[in-house]
């Protein structure tokens, strides 16, 4: 009877334990929690923030430039006169420079994003920059034109207009689209961009130009214009959230401007001399030399290239979650 007692105990145990392990297996074992989602950084907004950096310029001038000039010689004897020399000579030339300016650029931009979806953000901006980009040049033009006695041909002058003068950008400002694409957890953008420029250019300087037939001293003649031209802007760039600064980003950009062009006039001149030698009218000879600079034009194209770092403020409470 203790034996059969025994023996059932010992089976109920068994029976138990194995129950036991069972449930146990069906129990799930719980693994450590979830990491938390990766912040999601909202570009929609708008946004106010200041950039500075450097303008390289290409300004690239042509000067036109033009002039008469004429000798007569007239002999008088016992009061007849008649013209022994009559020459006259027509001439003009034209010619370029180059110069490449590069100065500080600094301002500010404002703006508003539009976040199209996690990985595309479009939007518009406008930025307004004060520059010291200036840049001075001295070419000289060549000039030539036939000459003529009594009015025949008989050779070709030749003479120069040297110039002096000085090409900047005072100030200047763009207004952009701006389209870009979405990096990692989405707190990096890369953006192309392009849309209007427009600045203040301007031109001052002088010529001098030489007498071909050598009777005169140089005529210098002063010209100018400044002008707010209106052009076209593109550029790429890249802009990134400031760690530990929330609404605060940075950017590295790069933008190639054309401000068109510009033209200037300056006023001409002349100059004129009659000398007489012996005694009119019993026997005296007259020379009387002309000299006439025509007004003198350039025309010059202004284009840049602007690279610049700046931060931003988003007032859309930067980053969402």
């Amino acid at each position: 009877m203790r034996n059969k007692l025994t023996s059932s105990l010992t089976g109920a145990v068994f029976s138990l334990a194995a129950s036991g392990m069972a449930l146990a297996a069906d129990i799930a074992v719980k693994g450590p929690p979830p990491a938390p989602p990766a912040p999601v950084y909202n570009w929609t907004g708008f946004y106010v923030g200041g950039n500075a950096g450097v303008g390289l310029g290409t300004y690239k001038t042509d000067f036109n430039a033009s002039g008469t000039s004429s000798e007569t010689v007239d002999l008088t004897v016992l009061g007849l006169t008649t013209r022994e020399l009559a020459l006259t000579s027509n001439f003009a030339g034209s010619g370029f420079d180059q110069v490449y300016p590069g100065g500080f650029v600094g301002g500010g931009q404002i703006g508003f994003n539009w976040q199209l979806s996690p990985l595309w953000v479009v939007g518009v901006e406008g930025d307004f920059q004060g520059t010291d980009q200036k840049e001075h040049g001295n070419p000289t033009v060549g000039l030539s034109g036939p000459i003529f006695n009594f009015g025949v041909p008989v050779g070709t002058v030749h003479t120069t207009a040297a110039f002096d003068y000085t090409a900047k950008i005072e100030w200047f400002g763009t207004a952009r689209l701006r389209a870009g694409y979405l990096f990692g957890d989405g707190a990096v953008l890369t953006y192309v961009t392009g849309g209007l420029a427009y600045g203040k250019v301007d031109v001052e300087g002088t010529s001098a130009l030489g007498d071909p037939l050598d009777n005169f001293s140089p005529i210098t003649q002063a010209f100018g214009h400044s002008n707010v031209n209106t052009g076209w802007v593109v550029g790429s760039g890249t802009e990134g959230k400031l760690a530990n600064f929330p609404g605060w980003t940075y950017r590295i950009e790069g933008l190639y401007m054309d401000l068109g062009h510009l033209d200037t006039n300056g006023p001409g001149g002349s100059t004129s001399a009659t000398f007489v030698e012996g005694i009119c009218p019993t026997a005296c000879v007259t020379v009387h030399n002309a000299f006439t600079a025509g007004p003198v034009h350039t025309h010059t194209h202004f284009t840049d290239t602007i690279l610049r770092a700046g931060v931003s403020y988003q007032f859309s409470g930067w980053p969402f979650h």
